[in-house]
């Protein structure tokens, strides 16, 4: 069994972020005491913040506290800090000049920006409210914000003027326009589905075609104020883009059609099993895939997600590497018919 390499920084974080690292090793982070650079100290902090161990939990949290907030807002704009990093700074920090960089981020996720937006106040939440096209993207942050107890009246009215303007006289145009040409769901499924088996393409009308200069936020909107069963035929028909929202939608028979996109891609297929909100149906046609299921991000995606049904997940243990099965075993969002198997995987393997 290879041994890790402690003195390799990069692999001592990477250690500290699965909970792999020796605790006096978690220890030395948590106090900000491991022979690495300043930004390697901060990474391996914000590593132990949120460890299950509570004492050693409090004195990282303690240690992090102590943290000029100068260092932190440097840390956000020059150290490339990933997704979970800037989540975990934007809960633990109440500095404004953090938190503002923060939402200016490139990585920073919607899930952070949506649990922020319900409470920030002053510059954090100006720059918030000033970023349309993220605001457009992701129109949960208008809502998130709508609901902040500490919102100022102007921000308000724009929000307001934003919604009116970009959603709702849409929703307004489309529902005027609907009767003319409405289409039942199961019909658009089955008209994706005839085109599916004899592998051509499905057109669009023209006013559902969306050219590849329009924005991820023109996608949003245009795709907002769809019925199902022009989702249905956009996301057999659509880009990428369309694919990535739609796979995601309510109505599962949405999901099922992407999913029958001649343009899917295996990366794209990957991406899909680590999402948490989609229909179990979805998860099952995936697995079902041979083409797919070959594929090791596949089978990692479908093991580690927590809403894939046990009696698709479960199976495939089996196929994961040493490594994978370490952190799988270690992970206390799985349940727990797949951590033990994980373990006695990991005993068989190092026989």
């Amino acid at each position: 069994m290879a041994t890790s390499d402690l003195t390799d920084p990069q692999e001592l974080i990477a250690l500290l972020r699965e909970g792999a690292a020796p605790r006096e090793v978690q220890v030395f982070a948590a106090r900000g005491q491991l022979p690495l650079d300043r930004e390697g100290q901060i990474r391996a902090l914000i590593a132990v913040l949120e460890t299950p161990d509570a004492e050693l939990s409090a004195e990282a949290q303690a240690n992090f506290h102590a943290i000029p907030p100068q260092e932190l807002t440097r840390f956000v704009e020059e150290a490339e800090a990933t997704g979970i990093e800037l989540d975990r700074i934007a809960r633990h920090s109440q500095d404004p000049f953090v938190l503002e960089q923060i939402i200016r981020h490139k990585n920073v996720a919607d899930e952070t920006l949506e649990a922020m937006a319900r409470i920030v106040s002053g510059a954090p939440q100006e720059a918030l409210i000033v970023n349309q096209v993220r605001l457009l993207r992701q129109p949960s942050l208008i809502v998130a914000l709508l609901e902040n107890p500490e919102l100022t009246a102007d921000g308000k009215r724009r929000l307001l003027e934003i919604r009116e303007e970009f959603f709702v006289k849409e929703v307004r145009r489309r529902e005027a326009d609907r009767a003319t040409r409405e289409q039942t769901p199961e019909e658009a499924f089955r008209e994706v589905e005839e085109a599916a088996a004899a592998g051509v393409d499905l057109p669009l009308p023209p006013d559902m075609e969306l050219a590849d200069s329009l924005t991820t936020g023109a996608a949003y909107r245009r795709i907002a104020v769809m019925t199902v069963s022009e989702k249905i035929k956009l996301a057999y028909a659509g880009g990428k883009e369309e694919r990535r929202i739609l796979i995601g939608d309510s109505n599962k028979l949405v999901g099922m059609s992407v999913l029958k996109s001649r343009g899917l891609t295996v990366n794209e297929v990957e991406s899909f099993t680590l999402m948490r909100q989609l229909d179990s149906e979805i998860f099952r046609k995936i697995a079902s895939n041979r083409e797919w299921i070959r594929h090791t991000g596949v089978i990692n995606g479908l093991v580690k997600n927590p809403k894939v049904p046990l009696a698709l997940s479960l199976p495939l243990v089996k196929y994961l590497t040493f490594r994978e099965l370490r952190n799988v075993q270690r992970d206390p969002n799985l349940p727990e018919g797949i951590r033990t198997t994980a373990r006695k995987l990991l005993t068989e393997k190092k026989r």
